[in-house]
């Protein structure tokens, strides 16, 4: 098992954090329904991208409605109190974006959108199943069948958008995708770190919802 994943399944018994990582969650969705609204030309917004922005907002509310569960309702927002790591949490959206800038080497916000889309969905399909099992033992597991599936259909979607387009390349887009593995894996070294921190000052408790 990767060490993420490891730190996903030690994470769920200690609801205090674990509500303020899903909330770290919710956060990172909504960075991506910013990103789409800040960076598309009206002149670019067709029913799909609209469809993926509303979903993006979507996907943070049902986390955010989770983390309220998990959190005991305390996490109304995303203040850094309420997050787990948001500083490296942020710094693995941004750091994508930038990535896909460089490899394009022009200013192109249309496959730029697709292509951190694409990377980002990627990362989903490989989170979400693996997080949406561990969450079955709790009973707050269903909400996020629903991400998963629509996730899939954005990756569908914008694959063949990138094809389309021709303007990246495999190796243009294995690049973006080893800067993405790169935060992942700074991303899940902090919370390991700070789960760890936290374990040491908590008694482990069972939620109990």
């Amino acid at each position: 098992m990767k060490r993420w994943q490891t730190t996903l399944a030690n994470l769920v018994d200690y609801p205090p954090f674990h509500g303020r990582f899903l909330n770290t969650l919710s956060l990172l969705e909504y960075i991506g329904a910013r990103k789409i609204m800040k960076s598309q030309d009206e002149s670019r917004i067709t029913p799909m991208v609209l469809a993926h922005m509303v979903e993006e907002l979507r996907h943070a509310q049902v986390v955010k409605k989770i983390a309220l569960k998990v959190g005991g309702g305390a996490l109304r927002t995303y203040s850094d109190d309420a997050l787990v790591c948001g500083k490296e949490g942020r710094a693995y959206i941004h750091a994508i974006d930038r990535k896909a800038e460089e490899v394009l080497q022009k200013k192109d916000s249309w496959v730029n959108y697709l292509l951190t889309t694409l990377i980002v969905e990627e990362r989903a399909q490989e989170l979400y199943p693996l997080y949406d099992a561990l969450l079955e033992n709790y009973k707050l597991n269903g909400p996020l069948k629903a991400i998963f599936r629509e996730e899939e259909e954005h990756l569908s979607q914008v694959t063949e958008l990138l094809k389309t387009q021709g303007q990246c390349t495999d190796e243009m887009i294995e690049a973006v995708r080893e800067e993405e593995r790169k935060y992942f894996v700074l991303f899940f070294d902090a919370v390991d770190r700070e789960l760890l921190s936290y374990s040491f000052a908590a008694v482990p408790t069972a939620l109990e919802l």
